[in-house]
């Protein structure tokens, strides 16, 4: 596939963001190496280069640590299962009295002069917030970092097959006539159609990390649905149809 034809599988704002990587996929396949992206991608990115570039003995994966992470680095050509280059942050808050949040985590890490595309997903559970990024990232932020939020921490680094870390999600199954972005946002905000539409057209509404204003959009399986001031969602299968010919669909939210 040339260039031209691939980058038209990009909304405009994103296209800058994967010239390179487009050609590390090009030397990879052109030398027959294994190459690894330099920065962690979105699923509106690492969704189209697994989705879109089919090339007999030539793989392209992502991994992020996390199951369902969002966040991931993409491998080209690693056939032979060559270690990523990451590792995962373990930070412990040391305080018995304040409580972190995700934002606090990532500030504080980015405070330290690391762009938020060298990290992976941070997923914080009960007073631990474990963090995956590069390698020499990871080791810089063992260094350097000491405190979140002016609260102490314990700062360690783990191999990424150490870690079982899994975010956590609500289920429910939901009936829609379709899978149209207006029917389920109707259904996963619990608005009527018409409030649906104007969530939509105001840009409240990504899919992948990427704004969606067409309402009618058909969402796929395992697109990731954010809504602004409602929350974030996973669309998984349909398990079969109601009584009244509706869809049934089965929606993850995470907690």
């Amino acid at each position: 596939m040339n260039k031209e034809d691939f980058f038209k599988n990009f909304k405009e704002e994103d296209k800058n963001e994967i010239i390179n990587l487009y050609d590390k996929f090009n030397l990879a396949l052109e030398k027959d190496i294994t190459l690894f992206s330099n920065e962690f991608y979105t699923p509106n990115i690492w969704t189209i280069f697994r989705d879109n570039i089919k090339i007999k003995d030539f793989k392209i994966e992502s991994y992020g640590v996390f199951n369902e992470a969002e966040r991931k680095i993409i491998s080209f050509n690693n056939l032979y299962q060559i270690e990523y280059p990451i590792k995962v942050v373990k930070i412990k808050n040391k305080s018995k009295f304040k409580n972190l949040s995700h934002k606090d985590y990532l500030g504080s890490i980015m405070s330290l002069g690391i762009k938020r595309n060298k990290l992976g997903d941070l997923i914080v559970k009960d007073d631990i917030c474990y963090v995956a990024a590069f390698s020499d990232i990871a080791e810089y932020i063992a260094s350097n970092l000491n405190r979140i939020s002016n609260v102490s921490c314990d700062v360690d680094i783990l191999e990424a097959d150490e870690v079982d870390i899994r975010y956590e999600f609500t289920e429910e199954v939901i009936n829609v006539q379709s899978k149209r972005l207006d029917s389920i946002v109707s259904k996963i905000t619990r608005k009527s159609r018409s409030t649906a539409e104007e969530i939509i057209s105001r840009g409240d509404v990504l899919i992948n990390y990427s704004v969606y204003r067409d309402k009618s959009k058909e969402v796929k399986e395992n697109d990731r649905i954010t809504v602004r001031k409602y929350g974030k969602y996973i669309l998984g299968s349909i398990i079969g149809n109601s009584k009244s010919g509706k869809l049934k669909v089965i929606i993850k939210k995470y907690t």
